[in-house]
């Protein structure tokens, strides 16, 4: 439902009052719009705030990817403009939705409210407590990221009741994607294998591998979830029920030409995800200065036109479990055994070839785990 100062949304809640837990929500298509535009994040964005809730860093791993840009030495980047995509879709016309706590979006009457209850086994409505609230900013962003983590979202983010349904960790199965084949492109990581438990301790790689990670901070996160197989494949939080639903209502899929894994131009890295690529950069064009073309901002050399990784060439690197990316050294790398107390006896050393597969694993773990390297060990 709209509010009716017209620079402000607002949203009906219905509230369990036994279990300070939201049931239903009422809301117009102002509300499913904003919902509908925050699917277009680029997760780099999404790590930016859920570095905001502190409750919310210990799940999944992007927020230690995006702190690890701000972190590493910028005399490891070629240049600096490692940065995110910045991305109008309208529902038509005024409608209704309802909106259940764990995101699940339906156009709706008024009359269709009680079979929603009855479906969500709500009988007594004297428990329930109606109450209107408005929709800022703040409130949207933390809908997005609860909605990665929390099965309960809005109770979260309305009622500030951290759910206990809050998702650290979940069954990482290998997304479907096509076999591997000999054309693959292929990096490599080695791993460091703590061999009592089968943990990873951390990871060594080259430049191609961590452009890789790094390129995941620029997807915007509905192709991250198409890529993912969207139905129900990212079995953590709300926000799959979420892209789903907004799917069927938008037919999300069909019309938007970005889930073709189409990014802006110079955008892809040499190790890529499948299906996806850049947008082939306009070659040349007129101005009051003569004739331009554009050039790949990752690349220090001003006329290199073809798109190329964000590190210099030979760079290696350090990894953590959770993608706490650091520059090679022997002390980062002893450091880290020290860490963890792990006897050298007890460490072993494994080489791991980098594909498809293995690069949807690590984004679905970045989503949805705080041990993406292990998630290479279950494929």
């Amino acid at each position: 439902m709209a509010s009716e100062d017209p620079t402000k949304v607002s949203i009906k809640l219905l509230i369990d009052q036994e279990s300070n837990k939201v049931i239903v929500a009422e809301a117009g298509s102002d509300i499913v719009d904003i919902l509908r535009s925050l699917l277009k994040f680029p997760l780099g964005n999404i790590a930016r705030l859920i570095g905001k809730h502190q409750y919310l860093q210990r799940a999944g791993c992007l927020n230690n990817l995006y702190n690890s840009v701000e972190n590493l030495n910028l005399t490891s980047f070629r240049t600096d403009a490692l940065g995110t995509v910045a991305y109008k879709d309208e529902s038509e016309g005024e409608s209704m939705f309802f909106i259940t706590d764990d995101l699940r979006v339906m156009h709706g009457l008024p009359g269709d409210l009680m079979n929603i209850l009855l479906n969500l086994g709500i009988n007594n409505v004297c428990q329930i407590e109606e109450k209107v609230v408005d929709i800022s900013s703040n409130e949207m962003s933390n809908i997005l990221s609860y909605s990665l983590f929390s099965k309960a979202t809005l109770t979260d983010v309305f009622l500030r009741k951290q759910s206990t349904k809050l998702v650290q960790q979940s069954m990482l199965v290998a997304p479907n994607v096509k076999e591997r084949t000999e054309k693959d492109s292929k990096t490599r990581v080695k791993i460091m294998l703590r061999k009592s438990d089968r943990k990873i301790l951390y990871g060594e790689a080259s430049e191609d591998f961590v452009d890789l990670l790094f390129s995941f901070l620029t997807i915007p996160l509905e192709v991250a979830l198409e890529l993912l197989g969207g139905k129900g494949n990212l079995t953590v939080g709300s926000i799959s029920n979420l892209f789903n639903d907004l799917d069927t209502i938008y037919s999300i899929t069909k019309q938007n030409s970005y889930l073709n894994g189409v990014l802006p131009p110079f955008y892809s890295c040499p190790i890529e995800l499948p299906s996806i690529c850049s947008q082939h950069p306009t070659k040349i064009f007129h101005s009051s200065y003569g004739y331009l073309k554009q050039l790949d901002p990752k690349s220090p050399i001003l006329n290199e036109t073809n798109s190329s990784g964000y590190f210099k060439k030979k760079s290696l690197f350090v990894i953590t479990d959770d993608l706490v990316v650091k520059s090679l050294s022997s002390v980062s790398s002893f450091s880290l055994l020290k860490e963890t107390g792990t006897p050298l006896c007890d460490v072993e050393q494994q080489v791991i070839s980098i594909g498809e597969v293995e690069a949807l694993a690590l984004l679905r773990a970045c989503l949805c785990s705080s041990s993406a390297l292990s998630a290479l060990l279950n494929l």
